[in-house]
């Protein structure tokens, strides 16, 4: 019977998806969870579905209660203020001191905030909590003003839209919707369909000052609003843990282990080192976090796990669209493949002859087929893989499409 005391700190997929491994491993271990959200494990990129109300509350939810009762977790609530690696020591904000043998740091990211002359009472869009707030200010005739047009600014916007909110601005730095997701073509494409529907955009600008609840921007436009939602992308949040390592985010090895004895980490707060690219690259996607957190379970039991590396897969929402981002879509060199339609994009980068990358939105049809066929031969089907019915089951040998994470 295992005494081990493992304590993850975040409740998101990578803190659960470790949860669930070290119980696989350890059924008698002390499995405890450290949340400073009251909610069980949700679905984050559902968020603006749920403002949509494309999703109810039950639907957004990955685990309930009674699953961390059936699991024997341990949850505990209340927010790190740090780290004692010596003393093998959690301190909880209300001083509380948490014990541990074994420890998984899985605690996200924070939204970036700007500051901005004048503005006060700005929203935040990241966790259901902000969804929910969003929501509670919300009327039929609010004019919302999104501060950032990436791919959460665009989801948040997208939500609203499909609730039949008319009044909502999207300002962006940058020349383009989308980034890093996008790049300028596939932006543009979208911008089309965004403008369609009655958003305004304002692209290359910025809010420099508000006055009276009045956005004025470098460009010289002013745009009143009653809502001012931020969404400028996301930075790692940690506790201060004396002698970690960190860049932008915590570094990881490939078994989750970071340079301390005894201390993981998984999903967004951590950052993995890519010898192909003589660099450390953040962990952002939902897939990516979940894959860390099984290995760091794993790891934390002591059964050797590690990081395989796969082409790069991601599936979700953009503004209101389905979409997924497979390889290397963006890359500069090689030949792409291209089909548009109105509400359809579908985008296939070849190199060398073989597939390296697609960007679908709107029709994601085979996307899973298309991600396992990332690496093979394509060049003798020219453009006939953009096509939606293309038969990527049969030049992977096997029927992907009943697959998704």
């Amino acid at each position: 019977m295992s005494d081990t005391r493992y304590v993850i700190i975040g409740n998101g997929v990578a803190g659960i998806s470790a949860a669930q491994e070290i119980r696989k491993v350890d059924p008698d271990g002390v499995v405890s969870i450290i949340a400073d959200e009251p909610d069980p494990y949700y679905y984050r990129a559902s968020l603006s579905e749920w403002i949509s109300e494309a999703s109810t509350d039950e639907m957004i939810r990955a685990r309930t209660p009674a699953f961390y009762d059936d699991m024997g977790f341990e949850t505990i609530p209340g927010s790190v203020t740090g780290v004692d690696p010596e003393a093998k020591g959690v301190s909880l904000d209300d001083e509380r001191q948490i014990r541990y043998d074994k420890l998984l740091i899985a605690t996200g990211a924070s939204p970036n905030r700007i500051p901005i002359e004048g503005l006060t009472g700005d929203l935040a869009y990241r966790t259901w909590h902000d969804a929910r707030d969003i929501k509670a200010h919300i009327s039929p005739t609010s004019r919302v003003l999104v501060l950032g047009g990436g791919v959460l600014g665009l989801e948040l916007a997208g939500g609203l839209v499909e609730i039949g909110m008319h009044d909502i601005a999207i300002v962006q730095l940058l020349d383009f919707v989308g980034p890093p997701l996008l790049d300028q073509p596939a932006g543009e494409w979208l911008q089309q369909r965004i403008a369609a529907d009655g958003v305004t955009l304002f692209l290359g600008d910025t809010v420099e000052r508000v006055e009276d609840s009045v956005a004025h921007l470098r460009s010289g436009a002013e745009w009143p609003f009653d809502i001012f939602v931020q969404s400028v992308g996301v930075r790692a949040r940690y506790p201060a843990i004396p002698d970690l390592e960190v860049g932008r985010s915590i570094r990881v090895d490939a078994h989750c282990a970071t340079n301390l004895p005894d201390v993981y980490a998984a999903g967004d707060c951590t950052e993995t080192y890519k010898p192909a690219l003589d660099r450390w690259m953040g962990t952002r996607i939902w897939l990516d976090c979940a894959r860390q957190g099984k290995v760091a379970g794993c790891s934390m039991t002591g059964v050797d796990a590690s990081l395989a590396e796969f082409p790069f897969f991601n599936a979700s929402i953009i503004y209101n669209l389905n979409y997924a981002y497979i390889g290397d879509p963006n890359v500069e060199g090689g030949e792409v493949h291209l089909q548009t339609s109105e509400t359809a994009y579908r985008k296939f980068r070849v190199d060398d002859g073989v597939l390296a990358g697609a960007v679908l939105m709107g029709d994601r049809r085979g996307m899973m087929a298309i991600h396992k066929a990332i690496g093979q031969p394509v060049a003798a089907y020219g453009d006939a893989i953009v096509q939606p019915d293309f038969a990527w089951n049969d030049l992977t040998g096997q029927d992907w499409d009943y697959l998704f994470y």
